[in-house]
Formats: structure tokens, C-alpha cells, sequence
């Protein structure tokens, strides 16, 4: 047995200290009744609603296995093009990916909004994590 079992086994094994409790009666209260199976087993209810949370995080770490990290140069030239984007206003087609399907999609359109603290770059009728998105190019109109 290696050395953390014996000290496990000589913690949680020594039940010398208890001998003069070992073998007195259980004493039942005077005042309440015993709580029935149904309410004790309801104090763990709360508990109840992180089950199927272990499948939920399994289903979308299966959506973000085919994404592709951006190393710390890309982001820079990325939000260096946002930048650029916000006082031009012109058509660009955004590489990026949609963390509800899980793939790699394009977005054409003009930027409209970058909000900073969200980190969330708005379209016209979408928005992108600035985290997610791969590429961004101009396009001719």
C-alpha cells in the first residue's frame, strides 16, 4: 500500500477516540417526530437541477471541437481591421465560427457596431464574437 493510503486508512480507521460513544442507544427526540423518507430525500432536490448539465457541456464541447484557435498575432491584426472598419465604411466578407452549428461560416455585410466590452462585433442583421471570427477580407461592391 503506498504511503497515502496507510495515512488515509490510520485517519478515517481510528475509531478509538469514539469508544465512549461507540455503544450508546440512539436517542430519538422528545419534541419532533421523526422526518419521513420523503422530506429527507427532498433536501437534496436542489442538487436535482444540475443533472443532464454533464450532457449539456458534452454537447457543445462536440460543437467547438472543429474550431480553430486564433494565435495572439491574428487577434491583434483582426481587431486592428475592426478598427480600421469603423471609420470606413465598407463591404467585407467575415470568416468566422457559429458556435450554434459548430462549423465555419461567412457573414458579407457592413460593420454597423463594435461593442468592445461584450466583445461582439454587429452587422446588419447579425452579430459575431470578435473571438470567433478567422478572417476578415474587403469585398468589391
Amino acid at each position: 500500500m503506498d504511503e497515502k493510503k496507510l495515512i488515509e486508512q490510520k485517519i478515517f480507521n481510528d475509531t478509538s477516540s469514539y469508544q465512549n460513544i461507540m455503544n450508546i442507544p440512539h436517542q430519538h427526540s422528545k419534541r419532533h417526530l421523526p422526518m419521513n423518507q420523503m422530506d429527507r430525500a427532498s433536501q437534496f432536490a436542489p442538487f436535482g437541477a444540475l443533472e443532464g448539465f454533464k450532457d449539456l457541456i458534452k454537447e457543445k464541447s462536440d460543437l467547438y471541437i472543429r474550431k480553430k484557435y486564433t494565435s495572439a498575432e491574428d487577434e491583434i491584426k483582426i481587431k486592428q481591421q475592426l478598427k480600421y472598419l469603423q471609420e470606413h465604411h465598407l463591404l467585407v466578407d467575415v470568416n468566422y465560427f457559429n458556435d450554434e452549428s459548430g462549423y465555419y461560416e461567412h457573414l458579407k455585410g457592413f460593420l454597423q457596431k463594435i461593442d468592445w466590452k461584450k466583445g461582439k462585433v454587429y452587422f446588419e442583421e447579425n452579430s459575431v464574437v470578435i473571438l470567433n471570427i478567422r478572417s476578415i477580407k474587403l469585398k468589391n461592391p
